[in-house]
């Protein structure tokens, strides 16, 4: 397999590349701007929208008895109604079947035991990895291409992301998903860089032990495990020295070495089970205790096995109508956003209202993260970019697996997981036009990137009370309703 060549679009980059505090002062500058946009109003809905109306009570439950319990009718209301500390009688003392790891759970549960069991409680833990995914995209991206200008505009793109900064302010899995996959994916390019100059290995230790808590808080980040895994390799064998011992030497110092890696994943994937495991309560958790055959497991091992292939013979046979599934082929074109909450309260000081919590993307950077997807794959397979293919291939493994299930109900809002990648590539493909138009102005001064930032920004205004929950008008409502699957 071909090296990545070095490109005159590398040694361009390379021009741009000030190291030292001006490698930061962009990235913390976007991050700040992000915890700006996504704090304001965090509490807001006073309400448990979508999904929340699991995870926030599983990680109470979590966060009391170590596993997940049934509630009680009409728990939700009873919890809102509650001071966010004398909540306990929710739970009844049956387990409850549940079918995601705990991990993400465990997050939300971090946030509930500071501040109680409140919306703002709940939220704000999704809140900080959502703003921390910000400075880690700017600072990976400026890795990636040696250029302050491009890991800032990347950053800056995510700060200004609708899907991203709605699903910030919702206690949902998926974006702790995404930033356990956005750092193993940091952890993946540092270490290619210290193999290179032949420094320890130890980052893709720290990958390895990030894409655990990723699969521990999603299954969907097996995609990305077994993706990062095979760059990893590619890039050991590539930096082999290329002779008749290449494949032997390889062999020996990376591939059998890394088969100890899914021993380090699966021990992290096991701890995250701690509290089913070390507790009598959890659903099936003495499954086999009661079993004439025995396994060569241990009893608590052996009943988390069983209750594993209940779970996924849940996500195998998914495909529950649902008014807002949508097909993760139109996913990039973010054609069927998931409204996770509306009511229509006279609150606004019309005489009707809308009130609206949905993650919907910046379309334009999401219809143009599809042009500059395009790009980025055609210069990852035609011309082995070094930035542009471990983000094509980091890209693919968010979206691709996803199309093979067509039949599963799935949602547009878990491809938060991969739109760090989708404005990486669009950072990337506007600093190139902008080469191609005005090269000889500052990075930012040239209008390409100029435009399309102040568009960007405006759109997001545009958008903010829809990401929000704010109420508004019907009218103005519907002037944000661009596209009938919209509504």
């Amino acid at each position: 397999m071909q090296s990545p060549r070095r490109t005159a679009f590398d040694l361009d980059l390379a021009r741009n590349n000030v190291g030292g505090w001006a490698g930061w002062r962009g990235p913390l500058s976007v991050t700040v701007l992000a915890a700006l946009i996504r704090l304001p109003y965090l509490g807001q809905p006073k309400a448990i929208i979508f999904d929340e109306t699991y995870y926030v009570k599983d990680s109470l439950s979590l966060l009391n008895f170590g596993y997940e319990r049934k509630v009680i009718e009409n728990a939700d209301a009873a919890l809102l109604a509650s001071d966010g500390i004398n909540y306990q009688s929710i739970f009844t003392d049956a387990a409850s079947y549940v079918v995601h790891p705990p991990v993400g759970k465990w997050i939300i549960a971090s946030g509930e035991s500071i501040f109680g069991a409140t919306p703002f409680g709940w939220r704000i833990a999704v809140a900080v990895l959502g703003i921390l995914s910000v400075l880690l995209t700017a600072r990976i991206a400026r890795r990636l291409t040696n250029s302050n200008a491009i890991g800032t505009i990347a950053g800056l793109l995510l700060a200004l992301d609708g899907l991203h900064i709605a699903m910030s302010r919702t206690a949902l899995l998926d974006t702790s998903l995404s930033f356990f996959v956005l750092a193993a994916f940091g952890f993946l390019i540092i270490d290619r860089d210290n193999a290179n100059s032949g420094r320890t290995k130890i980052w893709r230790w720290a990958m390895v032990l990030a894409l655990g808590l990723a699969c521990a808080t999603k299954w969907s980040g097996l995609y990305f495990a077994a993706a990062f895994g095979i760059l990893m390799l590619v890039w050991d064998y590539e930096r082999r020295s290329k002779n008749l011992e290449r494949i032997t030497s390889w062999l020996t110092k990376d591939f059998l070495p890394a088969l100890l890696m899914p021993i380090l994943a699966v021990g992290v994937y096991l701890a995250s089970w701690y509290g089913w495991l070390t507790t009598s309560g959890g659903w099936n958790r003495n499954w086999a205790a009661g079993e004439t055959t025995k396994s060569w497991l241990p009893d608590s091992l052996a009943s988390l096995l069983h209750y594993h292939q209940e779970m996924l013979s849940f996500h195998t046979n998914l495909a529950t109508p649902h008014s807002y599934s949508a097909s993760p082929w139109t996913w990039p074109l973010m054609i069927r956003p998931t409204s996770f909450f509306y009511e229509t309260q006279l609150t606004c000081g019309s005489a009707s209202c809308s009130q609206e919590v949905i993650p919907l993307g910046n379309p334009f950077i999401w219809w143009g993260g599809i042009i500059a997807i395009s790009f980025i794959f055609y210069f990852a397979v035609a011309r082995r970019h070094s930035a542009a293919l471990p983000i094509a291939l980091a890209f693919a493994a968010g979206w691709i697996p996803w199309l093979f299930f067509p039949e599963r109900t799935v949602f547009s809002f878990y491809s938060v997981a991969f739109i760090p990648f989708t404005v990486m590539a669009l950072a990337l493909t506007l600093y190139l036009a902008s080469q191609k138009v005005t090269s000889s102005r500052p990075v930012f001064w040239r209008w390409p990137i100029t435009t399309f930032i102040v568009l960007t920004a405006a759109l997001t205004i545009f958008f903010y009370p829809i990401l929000t929950g704010h109420s508004i008008s019907h009218e103005m409502w519907q002037l944000r309703m661009w596209l009938p699957s919209w509504v």
